[in-house]
Parts: structure tokens; C-alpha cells; sequence
């Protein structure tokens, strides 16, 4: 009985095996993540920068006579895109965002390198924002990612009496210039994906007319240029 029994076991053991294989081979395999379809996130992140504010009035250079900054601090808000997945893994879309800011720096005023102990300036990006196409390689639910457009920041220019703290005259404006960056996307679920970027922004030079703090009226025109870094992470849900 015992020879019949271990007979049987031996002939039922490649038929369990086979029968494994077969579920096996016919076993649906996971289905590699697809990026495609619109997304709306939220994001926050640290910016610093280089700026450069003139008075145009003055003789000399735009180097000779204004401010020089280092503006730095944090920044948050929205952004929505939407991307494409090709065959291949490209990942093609567009993107756009809106943060609100408090990236700001103080400084005293130059005049052929000498800083003038009572006459300065503060210099505030309230809010950034841009719209970019971006490009990706989508492995599975990473996404390494290239972005590139258009940039823009609205930016306050004060100047104050330093001994007293006293402004009396500002500029308020927004300006435009580009933007590159690159970053890498993961998607934690079918819809929600994280993020971590970097981006790099340069405004060139504009010319915007300062006001009186006291009555409203012009005064001169003062000239800025403006060059940002920052890092950012961002979490949004795929539709």
C-alpha cells in the first residue's frame, strides 16, 4: 500500500508542476503605468536670486549708481498640466503655475561702490509664476522630467531712509523672462504623483516707472534685472 501511495505521488508531482506552469504562463502580468491624462497639484518650495535695481537718471553705468540684492525665501501655490505618453516611454505636456512669494532682500545703495549709510532699498517677489512645456522618460511610475517656458514674477522695489525706515518711493510691477528646469515625478497610486524640481529663471533687464509713497505721482524710472533659482516638491492628483 505504502509503494502504491508514494507510486501515485511521484506521478502527481509533475502534474502539479505543469499545472503551476500553465498558470503561470497564462498569469496577467502588472501593466506598466501610463502618464497620460490631466493633473491639478499644489507646491512649495525655497527660491534665492540675484538682482540688480539702477536709477536711469543717474549718470554712469546701470552697475555705477542703484542696488545690488540677494533676495531669498519661501514661495507656495498651484499648478495644473496636462501630459501625453507615447510608445516608447516619451512623455510629452504642458504645465503652468501660480505661487505666491516672500523672496526679499535689504540693501543700502551704491554710488561707485560705496554704500551711502541713509539711502536704500528693499526689494520683495510677491508672487511667480510660469508656463512651460515639459519632457519626460516614463519608467514604469518614475518620471525623470525636462522643463522649459515662459516665466513671470511680480516684484516690489522700495525705497527707504534707512535711519528711519521711512519709504518714499516704490515701484510695483511684473515682468517676464524664461525658465529651465529639471525634476523627477513618482506615482504613489494611479492618481496621486509626487515631486521634487529644480528651476532656474532669468528676467533680463526692465525699466518700470517708481512713484512717490506720499502722493502717487512719478518720479523717475528705475531698472532691474533679475536672475532666480529654487528648489520645489509638489504633490497632485491625475484625473
Amino acid at each position: 500500500m505504502k509503494t502504491v501511495l508514494l507510486a501515485t505521488a511521484f506521478l502527481l508531482v509533475p502534474v502539479g508542476m505543469a499545472s503551476a506552469a500553465d498558470v503561470d504562463s497564462t498569469s496577467p502580468v502588472a501593466a506598466t503605468y501610463n502618464w497620460s491624462g490631466a493633473y491639478v497639484g499644489a507646491q512649495a518650495g525655497y527660491a534665492w536670486g540675484d538682482a540688480r535695481v539702477g536709477q536711469t537718471f543717474a549718470p554712469g553705468s546701470f552697475e555705477d549708481y542703484g542696488w545690488g540684492y540677494s533676495p531669498s525665501g519661501g514661495f507656495g501655490g498651484l499648478y495644473i498640466g496636462y501630459a501625453k505618453q507615447f510608445d516608447g516611454g516619451l512623455v510629452l505636456g504642458v504645465e503652468g503655475d501660480y505661487s505666491f512669494a516672500n523672496v526679499k532682500d535689504t540693501t543700502a545703495y551704491q554710488a561707485l561702490g560705496v554704500d551711502d549709510p541713509a539711502f536704500g532699498g528693499v526689494l520683495e517677489l510677491k508672487a511667480v509664476g510660469s508656463v512651460r512645456l515639459r519632457a519626460g522618460y516614463a519608467m514604469d511610475r518614475w518620471l525623470p522630467f525636462l522643463t522649459g517656458g515662459l516665466a513671470v514674477a511680480n516684484y516690489k522695489h522700495t525705497t527707504v531712509n534707512l535711519p528711519s525706515g521711512d519709504a518714499y518711493a516704490d515701484v510695483d510691477d511684473t515682468i517676464a523672462g524664461y525658465t529651465l528646469g529639471a525634476g523627477l515625478e513618482y506615482a504613489v497610486t494611479d492618481n496621486w504623483l509626487v515631486r521634487g524640481e529644480y528651476r532656474f529663471a532669468d528676467f533680463g533687464r526692465h525699466t518700470s516707472v517708481r512713484h512717490s509713497t506720499f502722493d502717487g505721482a512719478p518720479i523717475n524710472k528705475d531698472a532691474i534685472e533679475l536672475t532666480t533659482h529654487d528648489i520645489r516638491v509638489g504633490i497632485a492628483y491625475k484625473f
